[in-house]
């Protein structure tokens, strides 16, 4: 067991150097076990949250129209009489008219500037779906594989004990051992199927979630679980990035900025707007004709400076919340960091207790051959080894599962049509 132990270790630490060099260039190793990146992004991007996203986007689309158009539309009006004149006789009349608000220049600007925003929101919302999307698939995939690199542990714990047992069964029909002895073993084998049918129970649940959220994307098999590899950008250094290419950023700010333009086109629209009417006529049958040009301008009313002060609020709690958000921002950039670093650390130091464990337990199965240790203290010290050994893989899928969230929450995975621009 020790030989195999450590055979297996100088294996792992090769195949560590190994990818950390591939690494060397871009900062960051690809895990192995993920699908490739074109069937990662298809199912994505056919996800429910991408869909909603890209409708709002459509519909932010057309607000930013429909506020670069406003509500300046030409009306017609045609009126149609007769009128009767003592002594003169009865007259057909009509008249025609067409009007149009007129916008000023300052507040067309306004109008485009605050379509824009929005728009631009809605567009990196769609990114930040995606963004949302490809956290969930990250974290169910390292649960999944983590379960199932747990069943291989508890079906190897099972195996071991399912020999130990045969073995006593056989001792105790030969009066070779007591029949304590064998019910210890199958107790700790029927604990070693317990933990088996849990685990089992936690891959079916990820795997089914899986499935229904990504169809088609999980192979048959669950892939290895590979050993994390620290990324060779300085930890610290992802920080800066992640806030630097935060879509929750850049949707606060272009919504503060949507909010704050509205607000200076609030305070304008105190100073109505005038409407221009142009009106034709035709009266006593054609007798008189004419043409005129009227000017027409409501009077500003509380109404008007209410909607200023509530648009004004409305852009002051926008631009606190983008202060608010990129302090969020840079505190869960943090936060991935200090999980990357803990969670490298903890599988350190739970591989170098699976590997101790595996000696203890190898030096105690030489005593209890020899009879110089009984089997409470060969049980004891396979359970440590079994558990350690799981203590490991969840370290292990801790680890991954930080580095892969710092890697998405800094982009370095799944950007689509964000790939060009970062």
């Amino acid at each position: 067991m020790k030989t195999l132990l450590l055979a297996a270790t100088a294996g792992m630490v090769l195949a560590t150097a190994a990818s950390a060099a591939s690494a060397a260039d871009t900062g960051w190793t690809r895990p192995d076990f993920l699908p490739s990146d074109a069937r990662i992004l298809s199912a994505l991007e056919g996800s429910p949250e991408l869909a909603e996203a890209r409708a709002l986007q459509r519909g932010a689309e057309a607000e930013q129209r429909g506020l670069a158009a406003g509500p300046y539309e030409t009306t017609f009006g045609l009126s149609s009489d007769r009128r009767r004149v003592r002594g003169e006789g009865d007259f057909a009349e009509w008249s025609v008219q067409a009007s149009r608000p007129l916008r000023s220049p300052g507040k067309r600007t306004l109008d485009l500037a605050a379509g824009a925003a929005g728009a631009l929101a809605a567009r990196d919302s769609v990114d930040d779906a995606r963004h949302q999307a490809s956290l969930r698939l990250a974290g169910l995939w390292i649960e999944w594989l983590e379960a199932e690199a747990r069943i291989a542990v508890d079906c190897d714990e099972i195996a071991v004990e399912q020999r130990e047992v045969a073995a006593l069964r056989r001792r105790v029909e030969l009066k070779d051992a007591a029949l304590l002895e064998l019910e210890l073993a199958q107790a700790a084998l029927a604990r070693a199927q317990a933990a088996l049918a849990e685990t089992q129970g936690r891959a079916e649940a990820a795997r089914s979630a899986l499935d229904m959220l990504y169809p088609g994307l999980a192979p048959a098999q669950a892939p290895a679980l590979s050993e994390p590899v620290a990324p060779t950008r300085a930890l610290d250094d992802w920080i800066p990035v992640v806030v630097a290419r935060s879509h929750e950023i850049t949707i606060a700010k272009a919504l503060a900025d949507r909010d704050g333009a509205l607000a200076r086109r609030a305070k304008l629209d105190q100073r109505p707007d005038p409407t221009l009417a142009l009106r034709v006529f035709n009266e006593r049958g054609g007798a008189e004709t004419g043409a005129g040009l009227t000017v027409s301008i409501p009077f500003g009313s509380v109404g008007r400076s209410a909607t200023a002060e509530r648009q004004a609020a409305s852009a002051s709690a926008a631009e606190a919340r983008y202060r608010m958000v990129a302090r969020n921002v840079e505190a869960e950039g943090r936060n991935d960091v200090a999980k990357a670093r803990s969670g490298l650390a903890s599988w350190a130091r739970a591989r170098e207790a699976t590997a101790a464990a595996a000696q203890a337990a190898d030096r105690v199965q030489r005593a209890y051959a020899l009879g110089e240790r009984d089997l409470t203290d060969l049980l004891a010290a396979r359970r440590q080894l079994f558990d350690t050994r799981r203590t490991e893989v969840s370290a292990r899928a801790a680890a991954q599962g930080a580095l892969l969230r710092l890697a998405l929450d800094a982009h370095e995975l799944w950007l689509s049509e964000e790939e060009g621009s970062q």
